[in-house]
């Protein structure tokens, strides 16, 4: 192995078809002479598209160099208790929504992943958890959490239709996390004769009934999905568009959708999706439900609060797979490491001093790997940049 302390990372892009042609570009200087769907760009070690550095002139995945020496690496403690690099960080951009998702819990995955090998079932990828952070770089629309059981019910009763009366009246006579869990299972199971005329009852009066905003998302949803079950979700999930440099967090087992917008997104390596809506893919309900959490989220409690010292924003994360904080226009700030990290370049530029004289140089959208051998660096930028660890 060689002794440096910055890596470069080389990352893979991901050409969904709900991913921007232009953004990646415009705010990252991430190339795309295909003219593709640019939907994220992933920088970890998850198997689905591992990041890459120079070795000794030759390119590595980062797993495999991290594999090298993992104490080294990873440092001590977090080499213990994970097998690689525990988080992934992503560049994502949407120009038409996501699935409606919801992420298993550790225990979940792992029984999951393990009863699909014997199945031969395909909802999951991995046998990880997934909680994660989402932090805006332009507005950025997304659902996050059921909205209080009192807003669903009058929400619905707006609407009027007849053909769900009894499910509403049913949640009002028992407006709780089970309450809720039936209510959800019986919009999933509507018929498709029913499903239609209640979204077209929906999509004409959402103006009317519910507002602009609130109608601004069923309007985007029905653009890009019609006659999706989907189109219902505004009005059982919280509705929020974020401003640049606002971030939240999403537990597993939380309903939510990305709908449209560009963001930093970090969360645990993993890649297990069960999906609920917004989709031509497969929805298991069974699966879906036994993951999700029918426990209202307040809408309040979405925006997370940075805590800012010595000239670093870090955000409160309830998980140990990773920190996320960061950095605005700082000069020659001193950075203690203990664990493998990775810095991405969000505007400007930045430069990175070791003790031992090496220096490095990174751009808009360049990403690098530092090992917690490092020990420490210290950082100089001329704009904004995050910094993900353990």
């Amino acid at each position: 192995m060689s002794h440096a302390n910055f890596y470069p990372l080389t990352n893979v892009v991901k050409n969904y078809p709900w991913g921007s042609h232009t953004a990646l570009n415009t705010f990252f200087h991430v190339l795309n002479p295909d003219n593709q769907p640019q939907a994220e760009l992933w920088m970890g070690v998850h198997p689905a598209g591992s990041s890459s550095v120079i070795e000794k002139g030759t390119p590595l995945l980062l797993s495999d160099f991290i594999a090298q020496n993992k104490p080294a690496m990873l440092g001590a403690t977090v080499s213990q208790r994970f097998d690689n690099l525990p988080f992934l960080l992503k560049i994502l951009s949407a120009e038409t929504a996501l699935s409606i998702q919801v992420h298993p819990t550790k225990t979940q995955a792992e029984a999951g992943f393990l009863r699909q090998k014997q199945s031969g079932a395909a909802d999951y990828n991995d046998e990880n958890h997934k909680p994660e952070l989402v932090y805006a770089i332009t507005d950025f629309m997304a659902m996050n959490g059921f909205r209080e059981i009192a807003d669903i019910i009058n929400n619905f009763k707006l609407l009027a239709t007849p053909t769900l009366d009894s499910a509403v009246s049913s949640l009002q006579q028992c407006p709780n996390s089970e309450g809720l869990k039936r209510f959800f299972i019986a919009l999933m199971q509507m018929s498709l004769t029913v499903k239609e005329q209640v979204l077209h009852l929906l999509v004409n009066a959402s103006q009317r009934l519910y507002g602009e905003e609130l109608s601004a998302f069923i309007q985007r949803l029905h653009k890009n999905y019609p006659n999706d079950i989907g189109i219902l979700a505004p009005l059982i999930l919280n509705c929020i568009t974020l401003k640049p440099g606002e971030a939240m967090f999403l537990h597993p087992g939380t309903l939510h959708a990305y709908v449209q917008g560009t963001a930093i997104e970090v969360m645990a390596s993993s890649d297990n999706v069960l999906r609920a809506g917004l989709t031509g893919k497969n929805i298991n309900l069974t699966e879906l439900v036994h993951c999700t959490s029918f426990e209202p989220t307040r809408f309040e409690s979405l925006l997370m609060a940075p805590h800012w010292e010595s000239e670093q924003a870090s955000y409160p994360i309830p998980v140990d797979d990773f920190r996320f904080s960061i950095f605005n226009e700082v000069n020659n700030h001193p950075v203690s490491i203990s664990s493998g990290e990775i810095l991405l370049v969000i505007s400007g530029n930045a430069l990175l001093r070791h003790c031992d004289g090496e220096v490095l140089t990174v751009q808009t959208g360049q990403s690098v790997f530092i090992p917690a051998s490092a020990g420490s660096y210290s950082l100089t930028t001329s704009g904004r940049l995050c910094r993900v660890f353990c």
